[in-house]
């Protein structure tokens, strides 16, 4: 088989043995430690060796996409899969994300993905345009469903990414993945580099995963922290990517979620704090 997994964890070896246990063992597994405490990475190593896969250990904890990076040049196969360890993989899902790369007009290949209930989960959205901004600051978002930031799968112009397929020769005239952010917006950037070369994004809900939501994230954080630091960065992302247009969009948006704000509670306040970040970032 024809595919790298890169599989990135932090201080976490149950759900990471889970996950290198539910992938094909045709494929190439890399494992990077992104600078688990000894006990945690010794497991770690031990599984490894028993499994095949390969371990990759940083020191210090890189962040997402320098962990990912970190593994993609580690792994050789011309196809290559990025993961998050909490997830499990069900049958047959990266054979067919991996088959679904064959065609040259798709730049990236992503599955169905559960939570652990069975619900579906995939998230996906649509790019914060000028629009969108505006529709979502003044409620017309609510009526009509294309100035919506959340779109269906199969119609995203980015989809959430704990396993996600791309070729290496995409992932490489991209520049592997986008460094500028530690944790958070890391698959909105992807998306939007890969549709930035005119390919477009497969959506495939006959390949299945099993992700347990942001498990690393609520070992350290509340909800409400998640929330902030996922709106900073999708906030940020927007505006850097989207030059002046981005900047108006995400203005129009941030005036949104803070008259939001104002009348709502905790969640929508760390809403509004993670906009305002993201609009003063550099």
């Amino acid at each position: 088989m024809d595919v790298s997994v890169v599989v990135l964890t932090w201080e976490d070896f149950e759900r990471t043995r889970a996950c290198v246990r539910s992938l094909p063992a045709e494929a190439e597994t890399v494992v990077v430690d992104n600078g688990s405490a000894a006990g945690i990475a010794d497991a770690l190593r031990a599984m490894c060796a028993g499994t095949g896969a390969t371990y990759i250990r940083s020191e210090t904890n890189l962040g997402y996409a320098r962990g990912m990076n970190l593994g993609v040049r580690h792994s050789t196969r011309s196809r290559v899969v990025l993961s998050n360890n909490d997830i499990e993989v069900r049958p047959g899902a990266v054979e067919r994300l991996a088959a679904e790369l064959d065609d040259p007009t798709v730049g990236a290949a992503f599955p169905k993905v559960l939570d652990v209930d069975g619900v579906d989960r995939t998230a996906a959205g649509r790019f914060l345009t000028v629009r969108a901004g505006v529709a979502h600051a003044t409620g017309l978002s609510l009526v009509a469903p294309r100035l919506r930031i959340v779109a269906p799968p199969e119609r995203g112009d980015w989809l959430s990414g704990p396993f996600v397929a791309i070729r290496r020769e995409t992932l490489e005239r991209i520049g592997g993945v986008d460094e500028s952010s530690f944790f958070y917006s890391e698959d909105l950037r992807l998306c939007w580099a890969v549709r930035r070369l005119g390919l477009r994004l497969a959506y495939l809900p006959d390949a299945v995963v099993r992700h347990e939501d942001d498990a690393s994230a609520k070992r350290r954080w509340p909800a409400e922290e998640i929330a902030r630091r996922q709106t900073r960065e999708f906030i940020r992302a927007s505006r850097e990517l989207a030059g002046w247009r981005g900047t108006v969009a995400c203005s129009a948006y941030t005036l949104g979620v803070l008259a939001r704000a104002a009348v709502g509670g905790g969640a929508r306040r760390a809403v509004a704090r993670g906009a305002l970040e993201g609009m003063a970032a550099r």
